[in-house]
């Protein structure tokens, strides 16, 4: 076993985080007089509550303080000196700083790289598909800090129009859209970020102003002020009060691969007002910040950015060409109608397969497309992917990319756009389902608590993924378990059941058994 390879083991791993976490001071440990616990030991303690799925800090704090095994073995898994309880460790915690925790990601990948384990990651061009989205963890209506992001629930936006521009939409926002081949249809854009489709019966008296009308331009001036003001009553309406709400977000990119299970998540970046702020931050920003220092710390790392259609806009896509990332980004027809209305008028080029499951791929592409009317010296290339299953079921695709587009590289480039959904499924919705309680409160603080534990569970999220991807052990654990939910439970019962010295005494156990032992009562 190489040098590097040892490393990309539990043991290995964990060093690299405990080492990275003692480089790392907080303000108080500037003052030698008021040490306490150190910073360290907060850090690796919240991560490894993270890493053994526990639900909550409460629980974490009462299991290592009741169970003498547990405190033993986060000593000699996890090289944790002094094991704080859950307020010192949240005291603590709020007083980090986000940006230093992320340099633990860096080193992290670093020896993923050099073990040679990513070389089954290139993709087109030798270049890593690197597939970006925003997700959230935090929403309150009482609990917040300085640096939540806000909104105003009783604020609210109505338009009318055509087609439904993605980039220009604010949440809690209401879209009567009339285009071309359909009456009107009422969309809501929600404190999620998501689009609900309304009944006009729900919203009363707005079936009667529109009436018999059925084009945009049948409607007067009056007829839109009232439209809009029907609409905005409802929404005051379902609303139990005014109070805002207080969020936190975060976008996060990931190296992926359609061929790959196992997805290699960056450092993710805080969407959280900083200090001084008055205006929430945002998921452009976010993203801008992310490439930028993903640009500052990996120079030489080729990517292609995979991300939906919110990312489809000049300033996004040309910030990428500064930086010298590729991308291949989804793309709607109502966030660019120039743009598909030049694509129609267009010859464009035909292309069909069909693989040997049976599925049908038929794509039509055209290269050298201007992006948008405002920018149409900026060009890009286009393509339409329509795949249709032994079944008949048909699903439909669009993007927009910097590579130039032919026969032998489209399947790749779909293949390549549709694993913006590897950042969605095998990363949000496992943090969110399969026992990492992304979306549980461990604890808001002051200053940036809320932020640094995320990111401490993402972060032992990735330490998971690559045990998952290079470490043998871990993988026979795995397969006896026949699930990861299964080794988590195997692994916590175990963690809280006996003392344990090595990770390769756990895993070992897990694959072939623990030693028997049988429960007695000492009649003496």
């Amino acid at each position: 076993m190489s040098v590097v390879r040892k490393y990309l083991s539990a043991a290995g791993l964990l060093s690299i985080v405990r080492t990275e976490f003692k480089k790392i001071k907080s303000p108080r440990e500037v003052d030698p007089s008021n040490l306490g616990i150190s910073f360290a030991d907060c850090l690796m303690s919240a991560f490894a509550m993270f890493s053994q799925k526990y639900p909550s800090l409460l629980q974490f704090d009462k299991s290592h303080r009741l169970d003498p095994q547990v405190e033993h073995n986060l000593k000699t898994l996890y090289g944790i000196e002094q094991i704080p309880c859950d307020t010192y460790m949240r005291e603590r915690l709020d007083e980090g700083s986000p940006s230093a925790v992320r340099k633990s990601f860096k080193r992290l990948f670093a020896f993923v790289q050099r073990g040679k384990a990513l070389e089954s990651y290139q993709y087109l061009n030798g270049r890593y598909l690197l597939a970006g989205d925003g997700t959230g963890f935090f929403k309150s209506k009482s609990i917040h800090c300085d640096q939540c992001c806000v909104m105003h629930e009783h604020k609210v936006h109505v338009k009318i129009g055509r087609y439904l521009d993605h980039t220009l939409v604010k949440q809690h926002s209401y879209i009567l859209l009339n285009s071309f081949d359909k009456y009107f249809e009422l969309y809501h854009f929600n404190a999620d970020g998501k689009f609900i489709k309304l009944e006009f019966k729900a919203i009363p008296g707005l079936e009667e102003l529109l009436g018999n009308k059925h084009k945009k331009n049948e409607l007067s001036k009056d007829d839109k002020e009232l439209i809009k003001q029907v609409i905005t009553a409802y929404h005051h309406s379902i609303l139990s009060d005014d109070a805002p709400t207080y969020y936190h977000n975060m976008y996060c990119a990931a190296i992926v691969h359609p061929d790959q299970k196992v997805v290699i998540p960056l450092a993710p970046e805080p969407i959280m007002k900083g200090d001084g702020d008055t205006k929430n931050d945002c998921e452009r920003n976010a993203s801008k910040r992310l490439y930028n220092d993903l640009k500052r710390e990996h120079p030489h790392l080729k990517v292609i950015v995979v991300e939906d259609s919110l990312a489809s806009n000049y300033p996004h896509l040309a910030e990428l060409k500064r930086l010298d990332m590729q991308f291949i980004a989804g793309v709607k027809k109502g966030d660019h109608e120039f743009l598909f209305s030049w694509v129609d008028e267009q010859i464009c080029q035909v292309y069909e397969h069909t693989t040997e499951d049976g599925t049908t791929h038929r794509y039509r592409y055209i290269n050298s497309a201007p992006l948008n009317k405002t920018y149409a010296d900026f060009k890009i290339n286009f393509m339409e992917y329509w795949e249709t299953n032994k079944k008949g079921k048909i699903q439909h695709f669009c993007w927009v990319t910097d590579i130039l587009i032919n026969n032998g590289n489209a399947y790749d480039i779909m293949r390549g756009g549709r694993s913006n959904w590897k950042v969605e499924n095998p990363i949000f919705n496992t943090l969110k389902n399969l026992n990492y309680n992304f979306t549980h409160n461990f604890g808001h603080g002051y200053k940036n608590l809320s932020t640094i534990l995320p990111m401490l569970m993402l972060l032992a999220f990735l330490v998971d993924q690559i045990q998952e991807l290079c470490c043998s052990m871990f993988q026979q654990a795995l397969k006896k378990r026949e699930s990861k939910t299964g080794l988590w439970k195997k692994m916590q019962s175990m963690f809280a059941s006996y003392f344990i010295n090595s990770w390769n005494d756990l895993f070992h156990a897990i694959i072939h058994g623990p030693p028997r032992i049988v429960l007695g009562t000492d009649s003496s």
